[in-house]
């Protein structure tokens, strides 16, 4: 089959009527960022099934109370007992804002980009025919209400001081699970001393995955979270690991930019200021996670006000946000020191490892949008470059969950569903599309 063949043939395979795992066994949910990249890629050949995607994550958004809009990074459509922590273990049941869901949640987020996503999955139905952008139109339509209150949670509970710069409060949160970037904010939390059994390791093999020590502090973090009620106010003020991580605030910018695109484009009458408000607030405060060591953004220990000054991909987004600085030339030494593109830790960093999850390997994702934002700040060539590597290790490996930067080689799980969808959203010229429209 070619390579678009099985990419589809994978999307087909995670399908679980109405929602896409990530791969199956190891991952036998539905994840957040996960199905907004997926829906990409199902826009590709079954745009009703695309759209399927995002209403089946929104089921398990959030409504009424202090946490009106959120948007969990786990939604427990089915029971399965392959992974930990399950829903049992969040304990989000009965969570004020839950009672009405059918659907179970975990009790922290992910990187919004629905938002995004969405705008791209309407781009592509505007090519196609204008009958199809008119039904994608309804559909956006139809999710407009519920990516606006997501937006807003993020800033009314994530930067209740209007900072500009929203926190996350648990490692898995920024989807970037184990970077080095949270080794020193991660140190300050305890590690739990319950039991419990992890799956992962029966899936993939140990030096592909975060160690103990880690897993040990973020189910800690999970149960401090159970522990204040799911209250972001009693969370914010003793909760022992914040952040404000340059990935988050990065994609919620672009998000929120292509959401008010969103908005304007279908006529929604709502008030509409406070995200145009919160978005200036960024665009300003972002500045002061600017490494002049690593001539890129990082994240900041939120307790310490620190600079966490790790070089890792998802300050690289800075130029798919908007902000000010010009990434081209960063990129350009980035893409200088490993063969396949960009890795998720810069290679001469001394906590980069080539195998173990997000402290090396490349996430083929995370590379579809910096090389968005390169576009936009003139660098097509850099972008061209990105996506030529991009497709070599498509090619050269198959659908991995990431890979070696080193040697090309697939890494975690197989057969997953966001690289099959990158492949096929972002091989076909997507990329260059996308910098057209907005």
């Amino acid at each position: 089959m070619s390579l678009n063949q099985q990419a589809r043939a994978i999307l087909t395979g995670n399908d679980r009527g109405g929602y896409t795992l990530p791969t199956d066994g190891l991952y036998p949910f539905q994840w957040n960022w996960d199905a907004s990249v997926t829906a990409l890629g199902w826009m590709c050949f079954a745009p009703a099934r695309a759209w399927e995607e995002m209403r089946w994550l929104f089921k398990g958004q959030w409504q009424g109370g202090p946490n009106d809009g959120f948007l969990a990074h786990i939604a427990f459509h089915a029971p399965s007992d392959s992974y930990f922590p399950g829903a049992d273990e969040w304990g989000t049941d009965g969570a004020p804002g839950t009672e009405a869901l059918r659907t179970r949640t975990s009790s922290i987020s992910q990187p919004p980009l629905h938002a995004t996503m969405v705008r791209w999955m309407w781009h592509r139905a505007q090519a196609i025919s204008p009958q199809a952008a008119a039904e994608a139109a309804e559909q956006v339509r139809g999710l407009l209400p519920g990516l606006l209150a997501h937006h807003r949670w993020w800033y009314r509970a994530r930067d209740p001081d209007r900072s500009g710069l929203v926190l996350n409060i648990h490692p898995w949160e920024t989807g970037m699970d184990n970077s080095p970037a949270w080794d020193v904010p991660l140190a300050r939390v305890p590690q739990t001393t319950r039991p419990y059994t992890r799956h992962d390791l029966g899936h993939v093999d140990a030096s592909m995955r975060p160690p103990q020590s880690f897993y040990d502090r973020v189910v800690y973090l999970m149960d401090f979270n159970r522990a204040q009620d799911f209250d972001p106010v009693k969370i914010l003020a003793s909760c022992p690991y914040r952040v404000q991580d340059v990935g988050i605030i990065s994609i919620l910018q672009r998000a929120g930019i292509d959401l008010l695109a969103l908005c304007a484009a279908c006529a929604w009458d709502g008030d509409v200021q406070d995200l145009h408000a919160a978005l200036a607030r960024t665009h300003n405060a972002v500045e002061a996670l600017w490494s002049t060591r690593w001539n890129q953004y990082v994240s900041r220990d939120a307790i310490t006000g620190e600079l966490l000054d790790v070089p890792t991909s998802s300050g690289l987004l800075g130029a798919y946000a908007g902000f000010r600085h010009d990434l081209g030339p960063t990129v350009a030494a980035w893409l200088a020191e490993t063969p396949y593109a960009l890795p998720s830790t810069r290679s001469g960093f001394p906590g980069f490892e080539p195998l173990r999850y997000w402290r090396g390997p490349v996430w083929q994702h995370v590379n579809m949008l910096i090389a968005d934002g390169l576009q936009r700040q003139g660098h097509a060539h850099l972008a061209q470059a990105i996506q030529a590597c991009s497709a070599a290790l498509f090619d050269a490996s198959g659908f991995h969950e990431y890979y070696d930067p080193l040697t090309g080689r697939g890494l975690g799980g197989r057969a997953f569903s966001w690289a099959a969808a990158t492949c096929l959203h972002w091989t076909d010229g997507a990329m260059k599309k996308q910098a057209g429209g907005a």
